[in-house]
């Protein structure tokens, strides 16, 4: 090497973590976009199909963990990697040509390892590419590429977790597709499920569900997501995911207004209004509705 020269940078090895339950459908198409990882660690939490019997015929290694809530469950895997430097990757996203040259680009670089890398994460809808609804700060803090000695996910957040790095955050080029070809009737239903603990993560913010908050929170989620985002541009299939957020946010508020106002609610109308005596009671010691749906369903369905 003649003087004044610099020794090349080593290439950093990654290790990409995939958290799944159930997943056969996906879990190859995930593990083969992305290539470009030197391991992939597959972190399953009792899948019944052949999720991990397919994870590992395309080369994934396979740990089992019982679930620990999103954050956790990731660090976990992070943990579990045999490199600092991790990607994170849902069961149902893909790594496109675009972001994977990124991605290659930058690992072949000098890498602070108190950064982190942000993603453009966009969804699909009924066939079509939705545009990415989320803000632009929230964009601009969504890590899914860091060192693991450095940053991790705050366990705090029970959903829309991040990961908290000492650094800076810096964008990757290209999309990270999320891509699971749901009905309308499955998203519907993962929306529900997501909003039980929304609420509960309000509730334990102090926030109140007040009848103005609920109505303009429905109002505005329409109008960022229809307007604003852009989703106007992909037609009826626009309006339809739009009105969907929108009822979101009242699944969200309804639920924390019924937290906060409905505590004695049970399956057994009292004598009063049926005029009978013969017929069960309600019990007051019965566990509420809100009790029973957080209880009955997890508290974010896994690659939702």
């Amino acid at each position: 090497m003649a003087i004044g020269d610099t020794a090349p940078v080593p290439r950093q090895r990654v290790s990409a973590i995939i958290l799944t339950r159930n997943e056969e459908a996906l879990i190859e198409r995930c593990v083969k976009s992305a290539r470009f990882a030197d391991e992939v660690v597959v972190v399953d939490c009792g899948s019944g199909d052949r999720t991990c019997a397919l994870a590992e015929r395309a080369g994934a290694k396979v740990i089992h963990q019982d679930w620990l809530g999103w954050s956790a469950q990731r660090n976990r895997g992070a943990q579990a990697a045999a490199n600092d430097w991790v990607m994170i990757i849902e069961a149902d996203e893909v790594i496109t040509a675009e972001l994977e040259a990124s991605l290659e680009s930058v690992i072949s670089g000098p890498m602070d390892p108190r950064d982190g890398y942000t993603v453009d994460r966009r969804g699909d809808f009924l066939g079509v590419l939705l545009p990415n609804e989320t803000r632009r700060l929230k964009q601009r803090t969504f890590v899914r590429l860091y060192n693991r000695r450095h940053s991790q996910y705050d366990i705090e957040q029970l959903v829309h977790e991040e990961v908290r790095v000492p650094g800076r955050m810096i964008p990757l080029d290209g999309v990270l597709l999320h891509w699971r070809g749901q009905t309308f009737g499955e998203i519907a239903s993962v929306f529900n499920r997501y909003a039980t603990t929304e609420a509960e993560m309000l509730d334990r913010a102090g926030v109140r569900a007040t009848p103005g908050r609920i109505l303009g929170r429905t109002i505005a989620r329409f109008l960022w997501v229809y307007v604003w985002r852009g989703a106007f541009r992909v037609g009826v299939r626009g309006l339809l995911y739009a009105l969907l957020k929108a009822n979101s946010e009242t699944l969200q508020y309804g639920k924390l207004w019924e937290r906060q106002h409905v505590a004695s609610a049970t399956i057994h109308p009292p004598p009063s209004l049926t005029g009978r005596t013969d017929l069960p009671a309600a019990d007051p010691t019965a566990a509420t509705s809100a009790a029973r749906e957080a209880a009955a369903v997890p508290a974010r369905p896994l690659g939702g």
